[in-house]
C-alpha cells in the first residue's frame, strides 16, 4: 500500500542542513521514495496521477513529497538539490530502503521506479 506524507518546511530545512534526508523521516517506513519537485511541473503533475493510480497493491511504499517551489528555503533547497546531488531536473525521486540511499530518478513510472525496492 502507498501512503503519502508531505513534508514540512523545516524537514526541507534539515535536509538543507544535513544534505541528505534526515534520520526521522528515513525512519518512517522500510521503503521511502522521497520526491522533491516544483508545483508548476508538468512532470510532476504526470507522476500525481500516475501515483494516484497506484494507491492500491502490494508495494509498501512512503511516498514524501516535498513541493520545495513553495517552501520558504526555496533557493537554498535548489543549491542543494542541484549542487550537492547533481540533480537540475523536476521532479527529482530519491529512493531508500531500511535508512540507505538505493537509487535516484527522474521521471518513470511509478510501477518501475519501485523495483528499487525489491
Amino acid at each position: 500500500m502507498i501512503t503519502y506524507y508531505d513534508l514540512t518546511d523545516d524537514e526541507l530545512l534539515q535536509m538543507i542542513e544535513e544534505k541528505e534526508v534526515p534520520a526521522a523521516i528515513l525512519s518512517k517506513a522500510k521503503n521511502i521514495m522521497v520526491i522533491l519537485t516544483q508545483s508548476w511541473c508538468p512532470d510532476w503533475h504526470t507522476l500525481q496521477n500516475d501515483l494516484k493510480m497506484q494507491e492500491k497493491g502490494d508495494d509498501e511504499v512512503l511516498v514524501c513529497i516535498g513541493i520545495y517551489d513553495k517552501s520558504v528555503h526555496f533557493d537554498r533547497f535548489r543549491e542543494v538539490k542541484e549542487n550537492v546531488w547533481q540533480n537540475g531536473l523536476i521532479p527529482y525521486i530519491r529512493c531508500y530502503k531500511e535508512g540507505v540511499f538505493m537509487k535516484d530518478y527522474n521521471l518513470m513510472p511509478f510501477k518501475r521506479m519501485v523495483k528499487s525496492f525489491n
